[in-house]
């Protein structure tokens, strides 16, 4: 076969055929022809391609930040079938929309700009408070991203939100809209209140036996004991690591040198001066001072419009260089003779001074073993936790992998979902942050997904057994349902009476006349708003409801933490002038950020009309990530 391919090469037959297969690898790719398309486009918006590789690298992404809602169990179905990708899909197609939107608008975003926004974020500085490139570096590798990729989107974010802010700046509230609700929100009330406190525990009888069993049988689940799980742990703790990394003194000695400027403290003047036009007005001030005169004084003798100016804490590189010499040369409370310069002539008093030091190597020693210490056990930690998730990715066990690592695992026998055992006793030791939550939504004989902690370690859990909720025997709650049963009890009576007392208002008595045969507290409460916190009005939230559903006079009352409160309506109160306007001028923000946002939305809208979008979500389920 082959060799009638090379005696017929020449005919024009198989040339023809020969460029039709030149043309097609040249159209559809050599990969296309045999292999398929590798890497398929799943989305185009415009002239963007978005394709497979990318879609399932922001699904696994936002996977990956929702596991700890789901107990480290959310796969890629479950993903599907709760519609997260198709969110992660639709957020991907908006943005290369605004992307486009913002290109066409001319709206760029330069290197410079991006920069100011990293090296001003919080997130990458060191104790210092200073940018840190490696705590950069760090940062973007835990969350997977290259540094390309973050900036791309820095960029894509950052002019979105120039669109954002165009938009809201342009938005009117109508005035009908707000005057409504300013009359709403900044109207007062004031009320006049009697406290009905709880019944003594005293006037409550003893329950029955026959009544403590009735009581538990139809309460029995407010006596159950706990769900209690036994779990298993490893937790990489930062604090921990670094007090094992030994930092050699040469190490410390050469950051020393390198950071010689951070612990030297220059000389500092807290001065004040005036500046004369003239030298004979400064020699005129001079001759005051030298009296005894201060420099205010001695600069008012001179004229009247002249006062001190407060220079602050100066070093000698924030003066005029005239100006360094003599200052620097004056103590506390002293004042220079008149010094010339471009500016005119300058008397300055030195208020307070600071004499300069460098620190010596064995005033920081400490904190620089500490802060290198710590930096390379961030990096010690990141290390384990690979190492650590591939030797459980592998099979290996919690209490095998530890042993792998030279690891301790930790284990807690009982634990209930307030951090107690069976006893009740708090458990010990128990890793910072959502450590008991991740236990609580692991399965049984599950390990949880590496979770990070309070202070920038991880922990890694396996629930060994789980024990539910159980009926505890009423003997061993019985004090505790005798309990209960008497503070209904109380709760029963002390209603009773409150409405008792209502009525009674409410039949014409004054409410002082009522608290004072009655003996209870009353109070006036200061103004307040359907806005107002319960605990500021130091009403119950229910009865400050109720309160504006109610005419002048009218009474109300409502259960608080001690009993229950009586409220008469004393005053409805008009708002100020200036408080209208302070309430109209937040109500317009709240309402134009709102507007704004619908608005921006509907821009998105447009912009996916303007550019065509076409979305092949059935790509994506060919080849799961």
């Amino acid at each position: 076969m082959l060799q009638a391919l090379r005696n017929q090469a020449s005919s024009w037959v198989i040339k023809i055929l020969l460029g039709l297969l030149i043309v097609s690898f040249a159209i559809w790719g050599i990969n296309d022809v045999f292999l398929g398309e590798r890497d398929p486009v799943v989305a185009k918006v415009g002239t963007v391609k978005l394709t497979r590789s990318q879609v399932n690298d922001e699904i696994r992404e936002e996977m990956n930040r929702l596991q700890p809602l789901f107990g480290g169990r959310l796969d890629r179905a479950e993903a599907d079938r709760m519609g997260i990708t198709a969110q992660v899909v639709e957020n991907i197609v908006n943005r290369a929309a605004i992307s486009q939107g913002a290109g066409d608008l001319g709206i760029t975003i330069s290197d410079q700009l991006v920069a100011s926004r990293i090296q001003s974020d919080a997130t990458f500085f060191n104790s210092r408070g200073q940018f840190d490139r490696a705590i950069f570096a760090q940062v973007l590798s835990r969350a997977g991203m290259t540094e390309g990729f973050y900036v791309t989107n820095l960029k894509r974010d950052l002019a979105a939100a120039e669109i954002n802010r165009a938009i809201a700046a342009a938005v009117p509230v109508p005035a009908l809209m707000v005057d409504p609700l300013v009359r709403f929100r900044s109207e007062k009330r004031v009320a006049r209140t009697a406290q009905v406190p709880l019944v003594a525990e005293s006037s409550v009888k003893e329950p029955t036996a026959a009544e403590i069993e009735a009581y538990y049988k139809a309460n029995t689940q407010r006596f159950m004991a706990p769900q209690l799980r036994d779990v298993s742990w490893i937790e990489l703790d930062p604090n921990a690591v670094s007090a094992e990394i030994a930092v050699s003194e040469d190490r410390l000695k050469k950051a020393f040198e390198d950071r010689r400027d951070e612990f030297t403290t220059r000389d500092r003047r807290e001065a004040e001066q005036v500046v004369f036009r003239t030298e004979a007005a400064a020699a005129q001030a001079a001759k005051q001072i030298a009296a005894g005169k201060s420099l205010a004084v001695a600069a008012k003798a001179v004229d009247a419009a002249l006062k001190p100016v407060p220079l602050g804490w100066v070093e000698k590189k924030d003066v005029p260089p005239e100006l360094a010499g003599p200052v620097f040369a004056l103590k506390k409370g002293e004042t220079s003779k008149p010094v010339k310069s471009a500016l005119g002539w300058h008397i300055v008093t030195v208020k307070n001074a600071e004499i300069g030091r460098q620190k010596a190597f064995a005033e920081v020693r400490d904190q620089l073993r500490k802060e290198l210490a710590s930096r390379e056990a961030v990096d010690a930690i990141f290390a384990l936790t690979n190492k650590l998730e591939d030797a459980l990715a592998a099979g290996a066990t919690l209490d095998e992998a530890a042993r792998q690592l030279n690891l301790k695992a930790r284990r807690a026998e009982s634990l209930d979902a307030r951090g107690r055992n069976a006893g009740g006793d708090a458990v010990k030791d128990l890793p910072k942050g959502a450590f008991i939550r991740v236990a609580f939504e692991t399965q049984d004989g599950q390990d949880s997904a590496l979770t990070e902690t309070e202070n920038g370690g991880f922990f890694v859990l396996h629930v060994n057994k789980i024990t539910p909720p159980a009926a505890r025997p009423l003997d061993a709650v019985r004090a505790d349902v005798v309990k209960a049963r008497k503070a209904e009890a109380r709760a029963k009576a002390t209603e009773a009476r409150a409405k008792a007392i209502t009525q009674k208002i409410r039949g014409g008595q004054k409410i002082d006349a009522v608290a004072k045969a009655e003996k209870l507290t009353l109070k006036t409460t200061a103004p307040f708003t359907r806005l107002t916190h319960d605990a500021e009005s130091g009403l119950p939230a229910a009865l400050m409801d109720q309160l504006f559903s109610l005419r002048q006079g009218e009474v109300a009352m409502a259960e608080g933490n001690n009993g229950y409160t009586i409220a008469v309506l004393t005053e409805v109160r008009a708002p100020t002038e200036k408080e209208k306007s302070e309430t109209a001028t937040n109500l317009r923000e709240e309402m134009r950020q709102g507007i704004a946002g619908d608005l921006f939305q509907q821009f998105v809208g447009s912009l996916r009309s303007r550019y065509e979008v076409t979305v092949k979500t059935q790509l994506l389920r060919e080849q799961r990530p």
